[in-house]
């Protein structure tokens, strides 16, 4: 039987993978450390794998770079990181499942509660007084206590012992600086509703993701959670990659849009396919795209299987020798063809970049989110097995591989380790 080593680095040999630049991740983690105040505490949001970025090694290197604590959106994705020897406090920024309490005790998670049916199953799990937090639903309408029924749903906690209150906090419903007036809607309802509460004095309190770190200051409280921004996803870029004017409203703001925000994630394929096609040939499925002239195709090794979603990768351009190209044709499964037509031949194995540079240009992954939705949107969507390749913040290529080579060490030990009974 052939036996491939683990450290054998097969995403080199790939036909199409991530490349994920882990000192963009330390830089953009750094660039919120510095604006915000010092007292306010740094949470690196993981959850999704890290936005598709790998939520292990996104964890790392976010907490060797300033962060004080993770936020996950499920006990799985909290018992990884335990399993891979992280310490940090980890919260779980969303519903758990009541099965899932005794897990939650088990790996030392942080839950937020939304429910009274959450908090008695998590006080049945524990022996000990238990760390939770409190979700307050101000406007997302999902997860969280209403503002009503906050002083109410404390008062049951307290009567019931075992579980001790530490934070509290909220979820802005927006997407842009256009909705900066209903997030300020949203964080008056948050403080009135929690200053109501006199055993929650003295609490931690957070609301702010990203967007509300640069709009609103005066909302960081006692942290603040870092998700897109700390990818290198700026909340200015609109759809088109270009920055939208008047959003650098705040002195936090101007310094972190100075600083500027790195992209960390690019998606490569190599050409695994090249043919002529005549005047009137139809490309994919459904044949909806019709060659109007002579045309010259490429074949990737990727489509909506490893998370080129349809609906927003249709019509898109990558990058070919440095120059755009359109897809053209439906996403295929695993397939995606691109008219090199107007481009010099091209030779089977060369590279195109989907997301990220080649040369001068860049695709943006703003440029394939949907109408309301972000970039992050995009990546989340990767699938596991389009390998990853790391590229570690260190100065020289010999400390960046024997770093990989003692984080994938690392990782298979824990990993293991979590799986012997």
């Amino acid at each position: 039987m052939l036996r491939i080593p683990v450290e054998s680095r097969a995403s080199r040999a790939a036909s199409a993978w991530v490349e994920v630049d882990l000192g963009a991740i330390a830089h953009n983690t750094g660039v919120f450390r510095a604006a915000l105040p010092s007292t306010t505490r740094l949470l690196a949001v993981v959850k999704s794998d890290g936005y598709g970025h790998g939520m292990l090694r996104v964890a790392r290197t976010a907490l060797q770079s300033g962060a004080d604590e993770l936020v996950v959106a499920s006990t799985d994705e909290g018992a990884a990181l335990r399993a891979s020897g992280i310490n940090a406090p980890i919260l779980i920024a969303g519903p758990v499942a009541i099965a899932e309490a005794p897990a939650v005790v088990q790996h030392g998670l942080v839950a937020s509660l939304g429910s009274m049916e959450l908090a008695k199953a998590l006080a049945r799990a524990t022996r000990r007084y238990l760390p939770v937090q409190i979700e307050v639903d101000t406007g997302m309408t999902r997860h969280g206590v209403a503002p009503a029924a906050l002083a109410s749903f404390v008062q049951s906690l307290e009567d019931r012992g075992k579980l001790a209150v530490s934070g509290v906090f909220a979820h802005f419903s927006g997407l842009g600086c256009a909705d900066l007036d209903s997030m300020r809607r949203q964080h008056r309802l948050f403080t009135d509703c929690v200053d109501a509460v006199r055993s929650l004095r003295g609490v931690r309190r957070h609301v702010c993701n990203t967007l509300g770190a640069m709009l609103m200051p005066d909302a960081c409280h006692d942290a603040v959670r870092i998700g897109g921004g700390m990818y290198g996803f700026d909340p200015r870029r609109m759809r088109n990659g270009q920055l939208a004017h008047g959003f650098d409203v705040t002195d936090q703001a101007t310094a972190i849009a100075r600083a500027g925000l790195r992209p960390a994630l690019s998606l490569k394929a190599h050409v695994v396919g090249l043919r002529e096609a005549d005047v009137g040939d139809r490309v994919g499925y459904g044949g909806s795209f019709v060659c109007q002239r002579k045309t010259r195709l490429a074949l990737l090794p990727i489509g909506y299987g490893e998370g080129l979603v349809r609906e927003l990768w249709r019509g898109a351009e990558v990058l070919v020798r440095g120059r755009r190209a359109p897809i053209v044709g439906a996403i295929s499964m695993n397939q995606t063809t691109v008219d090199v037509t107007d481009l010099p031949p091209i030779v089977f194995g060369e590279e195109v970049v989907l997301l990220g540079t080649m040369g001068s240009e860049q695709v943006w992954a703003e440029e394939r989110a949907s109408e309301f939705g972000c970039a992050y949107e995009v990546t989340s969507v990767l699938q596991p097995r389009l390998p990853r390749l790391y590229r570690a913040p260190h100065r020289n290529s010999g400390e960046r591989e024997a770093a990989l080579a003692r984080e994938a060490a690392a990782d298979r030990r824990h990993v293991q380790a979590a799986r012997t009974p």
